[in-house]
Parts: structure tokens; sequence; C-alpha cells
């Protein structure tokens, strides 16, 4: 072979090389569009979710001045509706519904608080406290150990909190 071939062969190897290379930056461009719109649905997802949190967060912060349980409970409701993982919202509509007098579905909000943040000492305590108000110390007792097993605070808090300081003892 001589040195016209060889560049000739050298040639259609570079051209094949630059139609692959092209077609592969148009697949490439093709994918980052796409990753694109879907980084920018991500992102209207995520301001969605924050605009909800952060209304859900400002009607429960609302709440802790208002004075009638049942105004309390209709703005917590409408926060955990928002947004059911707002921080402190079925806390605060569980105390809400204790100051009502209606101990069952303040206990079914403690619950809820548990569900939706399992790792957070006080919605233990609150269930606990909860369990109190009607007179179940059993399973006060089970939830505020589950609380000090999730976090070994909540036995000072206990200890403190005059409405639970009773069963410091006997945990």
């Amino acid at each position: 072979m001589q040195a016209a071939e060889y560049l000739t062969a050298l040639n259609i190897l570079v051209a094949f090389l630059g139609v692959f290379v092209a077609g592969f930056a148009f697949f490439e461009w093709r994918k980052l569009r796409e990753l694109r719109k879907e980084m920018q649905d991500f992102e209207n997802r995520l301001a969605q979710t924050l605009y909800l949190s952060l209304k859900a967060t400002h009607r429960v912060m609302a709440s802790y001045g208002m004075k009638n349980p049942d105004d309390r409970i209709a703005l917590l409701e409408s926060a955990v509706a928002q947004d059911p993982t707002a921080f402190n919202a079925y806390n605060a509509l569980g105390y809400a519904y204790l100051d009502k007098g209606d101990r069952q579905k303040a206990v079914d909000a403690f619950s809820q608080a548990i569900s939706q943040h399992p790792d957070d000492k006080a919605g233990y305590c609150d269930l606990a406290y909860g369990y109190s108000c009607i007179n179940d110390e059993d399973l006060c007792l089970k939830y505020l150990r589950k609380a000090v097993v999730i976090d070994r605070t909540a036995l000072d808090d206990i200890k403190n909190d005059l409405r639970l300081s009773v069963f410091h003892e006997k945990l």
C-alpha cells in the first residue's frame, strides 16, 4: 500500500469518527435537554412543596396565639391538609383537642405526629401525655420508653415536665 492509500484510509476513518462524534454529541444534547426539563420540573415541584410547607407552618405558628380551641382546631386542620409533615402541626392539633376536652382525638393527633416524624421524641412524649389524660398508664409508659429510646435526653425532659414527672420513676 502506498502513502496515498494510507491517507485515503485515514481520511475515511477520520470521517467515520467525525460522524460518530457528531451523532454522539446530538444524542447527548437531546439527553441534556431532557435532563434540563426534568430539573426544571423538579424545581417547580420543590418550590410548590416549600410554599405549602411554609403556609402550613405559618398556620401552626398563628394557632399558638388563639384562645378558642375550635378556631385553633380549624386552623390546624387546614395546616395539616396543606402539609401533613409540617413541624409540630399534629402535636399542636393534639393540644387543641385536649383544650377542647376531646381526649381521643388528641391521642389520634399525637399518633399522627409520630407517624409523620417517627424520630422526634416530642411526639412520643405528647402521645404519652395524651394517654395519661385518658388514664391509660400502660400506654403512657410505653410511649415514654419509646421517647427515651429515640433520644436519651427525653429522660431529663420527662423528669422536668410536671405533667409527666410522676412516671419518671416507673421508666
